[in-house]
């Protein structure tokens, strides 16, 4: 019986083997001919050549006095929405998005109203600049007091934009100290 499974086995491989050679039965080395050179002028149909559309990038925003008075007003507007405290939690968050970012919307929207200070409208607003033009920072005191005397809040508020986009505010943080 053994040398029956083994003469039925080599059978077997036998016949596989014979599809791996070509027609003529014999194996043909491997060919070390380079395909023929392509047409010159499908080269320069290639992908390389395609042309792809893209929009004229925007310049870098830079600093400048009109974009500096924009920054202080965005800072203003969003500085004085965040001290109401005569509104209900949604209309404040409302009164406050058009000035933020959506990461800063999505931050403040789990304030508590009755959590953040309350003062008055912002006075003068010192902007500092960020060399990128990216970025600035806006500093404003708020409340009835005088310099960083008692009564007196400084805010710190980081306003961002992308490319020639308006300033959003980013971030507002009540300074420790009372002075940036």
């Amino acid at each position: 019986m053994g040398r029956k499974i083994t003469a039925i086995a080599v059978a077997a491989l036998a016949l596989s083997l014979c599809g791996c050679w070509p027609d003529e039965g014999r194996p043909e080395a491997a060919s070390t001919e380079s395909p023929p050179p392509a047409d010159s002028s499908m080269l320069a149909l290639g992908a390389q050549d395609e042309r792809i559309e893209a929009d004229t990038p925007e310049p870098s925003p830079t600093h400048d006095a009109e974009s500096d008075a924009e920054a202080v007003t965005v800072a203003s507007a969003a500085l004085t929405a965040y001290l109401r405290h005569d509104v209900p939690q949604r209309a404040w968050l409302e009164g406050l998005e058009p000035h933020l970012t959506t990461a800063a919307t999505v931050a403040l929207g789990s304030v508590d109203v009755a959590s953040i200070p309350s003062g008055s409208p912002p006075g003068e607003i010192v902007l500092e600049r960020d060399a990128s033009g990216y970025l600035a920072r806006a500093v404003a005191q708020t409340g009835t007091g005088t310099g960083t005397g008692p009564g007196t809040e400084t805010f710190v508020l980081l306003l961002v934009r992308q490319g020639s986009g308006p300033w959003l505010v980013s971030e507002i943080a009540q300074s420790e100290n009372g002075a940036s």
